[in-house]
């Protein structure tokens, strides 16, 4: 699967489909559907997708995966913020500039950026930030 931050695709078919198989998607009315990207509305049976992550949090994701060489990047969503978890391969954090640049790109959107430390001593990176609007 091919990543750049701002769209997810496969290079071919079976793996698309063998990923589909092994996932929590589903097929509604014809169309598939991943589990975090849509809820259907019970009254109307209505699909509603999820509206598109804003630009910064595209870019922010695009840097964390291919500058700062992210791993286990997740990106979670609550009402009011976005937390975005990783861990980094050859460092337990990221240098200062990177964070830096972090929160010049955020903008008013950044929250915070804290670390945190498993009983294996692996660290997670965690960057929280508002909801900002799509274009």
């Amino acid at each position: 699967m091919n990543d750049n931050g701002e769209y997810a695709f496969w290079n071919d078919e079976s793996g698309a489909i063998e990923n589909a198989y092994d996932s929590d998607w589903r097929e509604i009315k014809g169309k598939h559907y991943c589990e975090n990207c849509h809820e259907v509305n019970e009254e109307t049976d209505e699909i509603i997708v999820y509206q598109d992550y804003s630009d910064q949090l595209k870019s922010l994701i695009k840097f964390i995966d291919s500058v700062a060489k992210g791993i286990n990047r997740k990106v979670h969503e609550y009402n009011a913020e976005f937390v975005v978890k990783c861990s980094f391969y050859k460092k337990p954090k990221m240098e200062v500039f990177e964070e830096n640049f972090i929160q010049s790109l955020l903008g008013k959107l950044f929250i915070s950026l804290e670390y945190e430390q498993d009983k294996y001593n692996r660290t997670t990176c965690i960057i929280k930030l508002k909801h900002g609007l799509t274009t």
